[in-house]
């Protein structure tokens, strides 16, 4: 009888995955970043911002090894476990906050709904297909320039709708995360890639207190405008 072969570890599974996937985990990547800018329920984006780390990390483990590869998976959850926390800390339900009272009625700034916001991500994304043959990077990997390109380019959409702390945090991790793709493809030195992860936790933990914070104050100013 034949020894039974060990399981595989878990830099192998994603060597593996990452072999077997290429097209797939580019279009994963692309379909998570237009969530994070357009969806407004806090759940669905933590779902997706660590559906986009897992992502990435199938993507540079087809240049670095697998071991780099899974780092990115872990800060990205790290940071997810942190905001989920902050979040529920916060008081928050389905959506970011409750809409600012005007005159006894909600205000819904044209700028947060989600049909503005998704029509805004798939303009976005309709342009950066076309322009993909023109992207001025020719020294990185095709797949590599269009997901720095995709995250970039949403990264700032971001930021220019963000809201919230955690909208805004979004942006800046897709910004960090298509920095560290484009230079661990450039560089692939160990310590550039310490140093971008440790700075993405960084964001993360700010933007977790911030959350916290801006649910405190919130919570603080409701009982004042009931009683008004």
């Amino acid at each position: 009888m034949q020894p039974i072969p060990p399981l595989p570890t878990p830099p192998e599974i994603l060597t593996q995955a990452a072999n077997a996937l290429g097209v797939p985990v580019t279009l994963l990547i692309g379909v998570c970043a237009i969530v994070l800018v357009s969806a407004r329920d806090w759940r669905l984006v933590l779902a997706a911002l660590m559906t986009l780390y897992i992502g990435l990390a199938l993507i540079t483990a087809t240049y670095l090894p697998p071991e780099w590869a899974l780092l990115r998976v872990v800060v990205g959850g790290l940071i997810a476990i942190m905001w989920y926390l902050s979040a529920q800390r916060a008081g928050w339900g389905g959506r970011f906050l409750p809409f600012h009272q005007q005159g006894g009625v909600q205000a819904r700034p044209l700028s947060s709904t989600t049909l503005f916001r998704t029509l805004l991500a798939v303009v976005l994304a309709a342009a950066l297909l076309i322009i993909r043959p023109r992207l001025p990077i020719p020294t990185v990997d095709p797949d590599i320039r269009l997901i720095f390109t995709w995250l970039a380019a949403f990264g700032l959409l971001g930021l220019a709708l963000g809201e919230e702390a955690m909208q805004s945090g979004v942006a800046l991790l897709m910004w960090m995360a298509a920095t560290q793709l484009l230079l661990s493809s450039l560089a692939r030195d160990p310590w550039l890639i310490w140093f971008l992860s440790s700075t993405e936790i960084l964001i993360g933990l700010a933007i977790a207190y911030l959350i916290v914070a801006r649910g405190s104050q919130t919570q603080a100013t409701l009982p004042e405008s009931d009683a008004g």
